[in-house]
């Protein structure tokens, strides 16, 4: 299990609400921690393996506004605790993010990367299942980056993990929550974790938990694929 949080606004806001509620979830979400911005031009990503609650560094981040951020503190389910799966995961524009983990997934390992193209498959740093869900996604995606291709690409990294690794006897459902992102567009699936959004006209926001104070939250139902677009509008939609 993780924890994720993903903001967009019209203009620089504050985080610090955000960074203070993950801190706190991280005395339990503790292995280790991302944060993502988006320049006007490309991106900017930091990590570290130190538990979020008492990272010194994680906690000066909270102190910068931004128009575009992701946020993840990991809680190691696959791969161990290094810098090579901590999360996010970036290549191209594409800044993508777990929470949740891939049912057998060392058994369904071979089966899994045997779906990824072989140049994307060589790229692999760690051992997590969700930097093998990144690399499958950028395998769908090929160099398309229209929202309908990207919606599609997710869509099918999801039903290809539940296809692989879902175990059809117990019924036992991998939990899925991706979220991927350009620094523009924010694009996200809710299976087995909780999510939440919010949606104001300068500002939208996806989240594990309600992070920023005295604010509407709406709850993501399960096995919905949600999207923030670049006007900002926030859409939810069954994942097909």
């Amino acid at each position: 299990m993780c924890r994720i949080f993903a903001v967009r606004a019209a203009a620089p806001v504050s985080v610090r609400h955000a960074f203070d509620g993950l801190r706190k979830l991280a005395i339990e979400h503790k292995d280790g921690w991302g944060v993502a911005t988006f320049p006007q031009t490309g991106k900017w990503i930091e990590t570290g393996t130190l538990s979020a609650e008492s990272c010194s560094r994680f906690d000066k981040l909270g102190d910068l506004t931004t128009q575009a951020m992701l946020v993840h503190i990991r809680l190691a389910s696959v791969g161990t605790v290094h810098e090579r799966n901590t999360h996010p995961f970036s290549a191209g524009p594409w800044v993508f993010m777990h929470n949740g983990t891939l049912k057998n997934f060392d058994r369904a390992r071979a089966r899994f990367e045997a779906e990824i193209a072989p140049a994307f498959r060589a790229e692999l740093r760690g051992e997590t299942d969700s930097e093998r869900c990144f690399a499958l996604f950028r395998t769908y995606l090929e160099d398309r980056t229209s929202t309908d291709h990207v919606i599609e690409a997710l869509t099918r990294v999801f039903r290809t993990a539940e296809k692989i690794c879902d175990d059809e006897h117990t019924g036992k459902r991998s939990a899925m929550n991706f979220l991927v992102s350009d620094g523009v567009r924010v694009f996200a699936t809710r299976r087995d974790r909780s999510l939440f959004t919010l949606s104001r006209p300068e500002l939208a926001a996806i989240a594990s938990a309600e992070l920023l104070p005295d604010q509407a939250w709406r709850e993501v139902p399960d096995d919905t694929f949600v999207t923030i677009d670049e006007t900002l509008r926030v859409e939810l939609r069954p994942i097909a």
